[in-house]
């Protein structure tokens, strides 16, 4: 991440262009009043800066906002309402606030929330991108404002972030079902993340390789999961085939177990399941779930503290934290 670098203003916009801060204002605001071509003029330095307006600016200049946005991918998902759990313990204690939005994994989206949340005046983002390579990720590097990115390992080594190691949870959980000696394995993911992607790397990497591994995709969400039993029994014939399911995401594994125990199926004499995450409800499971848990909270409060980091400092070093996964064993295995 950038350290706490000038932000592009109106008045170099204005000096760039040639013109007077006046002529930009109009631009932004009565652009029919600026003649066509003075006006192209400006918008394409605006452009080549990725200026965003501040709306707010005006008669709050330099009045410290105390509010830091932060972004995260679902806000149905446990796991980052978790997350912020963990951002606000930590803001509330310093008197700052927090602006939460959802992306819902839509890159179009994270880009208007971010352009947004600059323009509202935040004083730091925290954000959970879609990709590694998330264009909102080079728009805040642009503006100047500090931010840290969660829960994903950015492709520009000079940013700043907290995530787990996706790609050791992946092998823990190889080890662990390589040890279980199952009739059949099945993998079982939701959305194509950096995430998801680092956790099959892994798993791939030690499991046992006389297990043949089959693989459902894009099942996102508790209720997709409690969806996916039926295919899954009629299938694989998971009632007689003792069978081994790695779920990737907890609130999908919970959903699944759910509904099996709806149709009496055994777990874990019948079927393991293994999620990924550890959220606080997969201990409560109508099985307690086994999974790998990646310490969501700790995510949340060493971003946040990150993000007052920088704020107070003027260090240009980018923070990175990679946390050490751990497996969680429960009844489903």
């Amino acid at each position: 991440m950038k350290p706490k670098g000038k932000r592009i203003t109106i008045t170099d916009i204005a000096r760039e262009s040639g013109v007077s801060k006046a002529t930009v204002s109009r631009v932004l605001s009565n652009p029919d009043l600026v003649n066509p071509k003075t006006k192209q003029h400006i918008l394409s330095i605006m452009e080549k800066h990725n200026y965003i307006p501040n709306h707010l600016a005006q008669g709050l200049a330099g009045t410290p906002t105390k509010t830091i946005g932060v972004i995260i991918d679902e806000l149905s998902n446990f796991f980052f309402i978790e997350m912020a759990e963990g951002i606000d313990k930590i803001l509330d204690a310093q008197g700052y606030s927090m602006q939460l939005s959802s992306s819902r994994w839509i890159p179009e989206r994270e880009t208007t929330l971010i352009k947004s949340l600059i323009s509202s005046r935040v004083e730091g983002i925290l954000l959970a991108p879609v990709s590694p390579s998330s264009e909102s990720i080079s728009i805040l590097q642009k503006s100047g404002i500090p931010f840290t990115i969660m829960n994903c390992i950015p492709d520009d080594d000079s940013v700043s972030y907290v995530a787990g190691d996706n790609r050791r949870g992946g092998q823990i959980a190889a080890e662990y079902i390589n040890s279980l000696n199952r009739e059949q394995t099945i993998l079982i993911t939701g959305f194509s993340h950096q995430t998801v992607t680092h956790r099959i790397e892994g798993l791939k990497s030690r499991l046992d390789p006389a297990i043949h591994l089959k693989h459902y995709c894009d099942i996102k969400t508790f209720e997709e999961g409690y969806a996916l039993v039926p295919l899954l029994l009629e299938r694989e014939n998971i009632r007689e085939t003792r069978t081994m399911l790695f779920v990737t995401n907890d609130n999908v594994a919970i959903g699944i177990i759910t509904h099996l125990k709806e149709y009496n199926v055994d777990i874990p004499g019948q079927v393991c399941v293994l999620g990924y995450d550890n959220i606080s409800i997969a201990r409560m499971s109508r099985v307690p779930l086994s999974t790998i848990s990646q310490s969501i909270y700790d995510m949340g409060r060493i971003a946040a503290l990150d993000i007052m980091e920088t704020l107070h400092s003027d260090s240009c070093t980018p923070r990175k934290h990679l946390l050490t996964p751990e497996l969680i064993i429960r009844q489903s295995t």
